[in-house]
């Protein structure tokens, strides 16, 4: 009778530090997965912020596709004196929107 309350004993004690184990691990992984979730929710915020800079971009491209559109109709139809100051203004402007437009680029490739 002994040796059998022995073996049952035994077998308790290997039930309950298996029990342990898995609880510690249960604790491990509701930390990691704490964890993880924090990280997609900063992941998502970076998306939406590259998003919204992406948009921004596509408008400034567009505003630039305009401008561009504008100053080859102006150059044609202006008078060579005029087209020419006008002309400069219009390849400052284009300069400018094309600086802006590439760090656009830069920051969403950050």
């Amino acid at each position: 009778m002994v040796v059998m309350n022995q073996k049952i004993q035994f077998h308790i004690n290997e039930i309950s530090d298996k029990a342990k184990k898995l609880i510690d691990s249960m604790s491990e992984l509701k930390n990691e997965n704490g964890k993880l979730k924090e990280t997609s929710n900063e992941l998502a915020l970076k998306l939406a912020e590259s998003e919204k800079n992406l948009k921004h971009v596509k408008m400034e491209n567009v505003k630039l596709d305009q401008l561009l559109q504008s100053s080859k109709q102006g150059v044609i139809d202006s008078s060579s004196s005029s087209s020419s100051v006008n002309s400069k203004d219009n390849n400052k402007e284009i300069d400018q929107l094309v600086r802006e437009i590439e760090n656009c680029i830069d920051q969403l490739k950050r």
